[in-house]
């Protein structure tokens, strides 16, 4: 019986991880699943849980109700820009004005990485995206400052339980003894790990920009964006947040199979499976109560480091990419090296003094 049990496990687990291999790989290599990601995500996200047997009527409950707070901030805050866009942007360009270009990017990509873990991640990508929009810059340097960008928002969100799941997950685990983990408790741990990197992030956003001097312009939009515009950009951001969903239960089996049991070192390295399965749900799977220090700063690392090698790894890249039309392919060119930059930077600096 227990054979049975173990083959059938097998079974799904190799079913599932073909699921993951098409999740990493048709979004770079098939124009349809590019430019429907959010279809194609939410078909995966139903086959997984199909797969691993998951289907439930708290699940679906769950998958309705997941992003409609995302939704709401992104309707918001895209309504908030599209009406009163004259008077918010008059700031920037006296900001933009008064720095050269590598410099009020470098600042602008460090605010929004550290405010962040405050504001939301939602929040602080929708600005990035507003304010690209309304900044003439070659599309290339567009997508390497938004993809340096959403890193830098990514690893800020981490210091707080109020950006995102994954710090709520975590301090809600370590809530009692031995960590006794309170508001401050991801403040305390990761700050001296996040800032470095958020600032190198910044740096690298501002060489970027170093030649848009003579070239860089600012533009009030006179043509208001339609509502009807911005409920289809939340839809298809609806429909990305759903399918995430979706994704994270089913693929849950394959996880708690295989990286559950892993030691800190050998976790940072596993956790790049967070480039397709939420973040917070792989922190609920591998964070228990008794986890060490030095293995929990791997972890969330790792989870941080990772997650915005591809669209549909976080947040932040969704609503940036679709706000500036970032295809899949182009934001993974860039973001793949970014991402492997960081996740060797971190495991050297992490090995020598963790």
């Amino acid at each position: 019986m227990e054979q049975v049990v173990a083959q059938t496990s097998l079974g799904i687990n190799i079913l599932l991880g073909m699921v993951a291999l098409c999740l990493l790989i048709l979004p770079l290599t098939v124009r349809w699943v590019e430019s429907h990601l959010e279809l194609f995500l939410l078909l995966v996200g139903a086959v997984a849980v199909t797969i691993s047997g998951g289907w439930s009527g708290q699940l679906v409950r769950q998958t309705l109700s997941s992003p409609v707070y995302v939704s709401f901030i992104v309707v918001v805050v895209s309504v908030i820009f599209n009406n009163y866009s004259r008077y918010i942007f008059r700031v920037l360009f006296a900001f933009f004005r008064a720095l050269e270009p590598r410099y009020s990017f470098a600042l602008l990509i460090l605010v929004l990485g550290l405010s962040s873990s405050l504001v939301s991640v939602t929040v602080s990508a929708l600005v990035l995206a507003e304010v690209l929009k309304v900044v003439n810059l070659e599309h290339n340097t567009m997508v390497k400052i938004t993809v340096f960008a959403c890193y830098a928002i990514g690893l800020g969100a981490v210091l707080t339980p109020l950006a995102e799941p994954m710090g709520l997950v975590i301090n809600q685990a370590l809530a009692g003894p031995p960590h006794h983990a309170d508001f401050f408790f991801l403040f305390r741990h990761f700050f001296g790990w996040i800032f470095p990197a958020v600032c190198a992030l910044a740096v690298a956003a501002g060489y970027t920009a170093r030649h848009a001097g003579t070239t860089l312009q600012m533009h009030i939009r006179e043509d208001k964006e339609t509502y009807g515009s911005i409920l289809r950009r939340t839809g298809h951001i609806y429909m990305f947040v759903a399918a995430l969903t979706l994704i994270s239960a089913g693929l849950r089996p394959l996880a708690q199979s295989t990286i559950v049991h892993l030691g800190g070192k050998v976790l940072f390295l596993a956790n790049a499976v967070s480039v397709i399965i939420d973040n917070a749900t792989l922190a609920a799977i591998e964070i228990v109560p008794t986890i060490s220090t030095a293995d929990l700063v791997y972890m969330v690392i790792g989870l941080a480091a990772f997650g915005s090698m591809l669209v549909q790894g976080n947040l932040p890249n969704i609503v940036a990419a679709e706000k500036l039309d970032i295809k899949s392919r182009e934001w993974a060119s860039l973001a793949v090296p970014t991402g492997l930059a960081l996740m060797v930077g971190y495991f050297v600096a992490l090995t020598i003094f963790l």
